[in-house]
């Protein structure tokens, strides 16, 4: 996800190869103290509902360089692998997304600093181990009880994915962020819309109110019932009109056969 890959979604393994917001309140109220050498440090209060901790940005600042680039004043893709792999992720894993949206990244394979660090003092993480602990419980409370936080992340979503200087997803990258982002919350519906997508069709391309408007697609999506009247995206009349047609010739084909399925011939090799 991080380092632009893109290829197929592995079931139920929560990663895809290839490929903001914040949890409810993860920073609290956050006061400055100086001690006696005059190094700055920031005590975040009533992060993630857990003990408050004292972030030195000494510390914070030692990790940002040890992952950053020789060139550039940012993480780039090699020391984003290289921090994924500490702690324990591929870069195309789910909860890699959601450190990317936890530090409101502004685009894919890089960290700028102020995005890394200020992150950090929100997530209330000044070490390798903070960090897998918050993503963890960061996942666990979006597996459980976190519909407007997933929504956040959802929206997060379309704007890391784009291109700099684009405001339309790519198709590939739309259906490659689709499968990832809904790790958590697979619709039901997901699969036939992934499906419809990648048919021969002429699609430029993802613009955002569509991707915000399938979120609520999918949560009032009733194909038989569907009114294409309402102000719904034209690609989502095109699904609806492709599911109707292609169950409908699923049901002739039963009828067809008695009933039964169609038989499966795709293993027949002839005499």
């Amino acid at each position: 996800m991080l380092n632009g890959n893109i290829s197929a979604t592995i079931p139920g393994s929560g990663t895809i190869g290839g490929v903001g917001g914040m949890i409810g309140s993860a920073g609290g109220l956050m006061t400055e103290n100086m001690n006696n050498n005059g190094t700055g440090s920031k005590e975040l209060c009533g992060g993630m509902g857990g003990p408050q901790v004292l972030l030195s940005d000494n510390d914070l600042n030692k990790l940002f360089e040890s992952y950053k680039d020789t060139q550039e004043d940012a993480i780039l893709s090699e020391g984003i692998e290289r921090l994924c792999g500490d702690l324990g992720y591929k870069p195309d894993d789910f909860a890699i997304l959601v450190l990317a949206w936890r530090l409101d990244a502004s685009q894919m394979c890089q960290f700028t600093k102020a995005e890394f660090i200020q992150g950090l003092q929100r997530m209330n993480a000044a070490s390798i181990e903070d960090i897998r602990t918050r993503l963890q419980q960061i996942v666990v409370r979006l597996r459980t009880d976190g519909t407007e936080d997933f929504k956040s992340l959802y929206r997060f979503t379309f704007r890391f994915g784009l291109e700099p200087g684009h405001r339309i997803l790519s198709l590939d990258m739309a259906i490659s962020l689709w499968r990832l982002v809904f790790t958590v919350h697979t619709p039901d519906i997901l699969q036939r819309w992934l499906d419809f997508l990648e048919q021969p069709q002429n699609i430029r391309g993802v613009p955002k109110d569509t991707w915000n408007m399938f979120l609520n697609f999918v949560e009032t999506c009733d194909i038989e019932n569907y009114d294409d009247t309402e102000a719904w995206p034209s690609l989502f009349d095109d699904f609806v009109d492709y599911e109707r047609e292609r169950t409908g010739q699923a049901a002739k084909a039963k009828d067809d056969n008695g009933g039964e399925p169609p038989p499966d011939h795709s293993d027949f090799t002839g005499s």
